[in-house]
């Protein structure tokens, strides 16, 4: 079986990385809302860096190798796992013995028998990645860990206003059904009895084929929805397409998936969720 080339890379480009120390005092995080959640428990203690560059999405990311040699100076690597990060049985020992899984013990769903990674658009699945981070960076600095429990306590207060504040106006809302560009929400339908009608599978890559979008255009029909969700890191060429034969709006619902530079200037994964939320309050109430 050959190697991936992540490893036999790897101890060819240490020595030469081995002058210029990572600081150690660092977590990664494999993609943006593993970062934001993680900012939001540390507050400065330990330094966040986000894998992923801004702007991108994670499911066919892959890290630098020299990004794997900052990582073996690093305290953790904190990863969403469930199939998200493919390169993950890829790094090599270094990385991989401090390599967190923050999904651990969250109850998952599956889409044709493959599993949902999408379980951070939850906002109770997001506390609990909370309270798995906080519980990691209190065992790697155990004299901050009472700070990281208050801090996990004041977020998990902002999440579950904005989540009580929704599902009475969710279960009052006459329609049930929201049309995205990708199956990225089935935990924040399961929150709410939603259903979500999905352009693209689990992988924003895919396409219907004919006969599937026919399908879409019908139930867009037949259930009177009049918004259809796209997402900025996707083509939105075939969710304007059901927006044309259906005389539906198109708007953006955000996976949080990646946030630009830009936008991580006046938004984080809450306001973006506050925002989310919102959106689906008014294509369906």
């Amino acid at each position: 079986m050959k190697k991936p080339l992540m490893l036999l890379l790897f101890p060819l480009l240490l020595p030469s990385c081995s002058y210029q120390k990572a600081d150690s005092n660092v977590l990664y995080a494999s993609f943006y809302p593993i970062y934001d959640f993680a900012q939001r428990i540390v507050r400065g203690k330990m330094t966040v860096k986000n894998l992923t560059p801004y702007g991108s999405e994670p499911h066919d990311f892959e890290p630098s190798v020299r990004q794997v040699v900052e990582m073996t100076e690093g305290e953790a690597f904190l990863a969403n796992g469930l199939s998200l990060e493919g390169y993950l049985s890829s790094l090599p020992k270094e990385v991989s013995d401090k390599t967190y899984v923050v999904t651990e013990g969250i109850e998952t769903r599956s889409l044709n028998g493959i599993v949902d990674p999408h379980v951070w658009l939850s906002l109770p699945n997001a506390q609990k990645e909370m309270e798995r981070i906080c519980s990691i960076v209190s065992k790697l600095d155990p004299e901050n860990a009472s700070y990281y429990a208050d801090n996990l306590a004041e977020e998990k207060e902002r999440f579950s206003a904005l989540e009580s504040q929704y599902r009475p106006k969710f279960a009052s809302m006459p329609r049930k059904t929201i049309v995205v560009s990708h199956a990225a929400f089935g935990y924040l339908c399961a929150e709410y009895g939603l259903e979500q009608i999905y352009v693209s599978g689990l992988s924003p890559s895919q396409e219907p084929s004919p006969k599937q979008l026919e399908t879409i255009l019908s139930l867009v029909k037949e259930k009177g929805i009049t918004t259809v969700f796209y997402e900025e890191l996707a083509s939105d060429a075939i969710v304007k397409k059901i927006a044309s034969e259906t005389g539906a709006k198109v708007e953006i619902l955000n996976p949080l998936e990646g946030l630009s530079q830009e936008e991580q200037k006046t938004e984080d994964y809450l306001s973006v969720m506050e925002e989310n939320y919102r959106k689906i309050w008014e294509a369906c109430r």
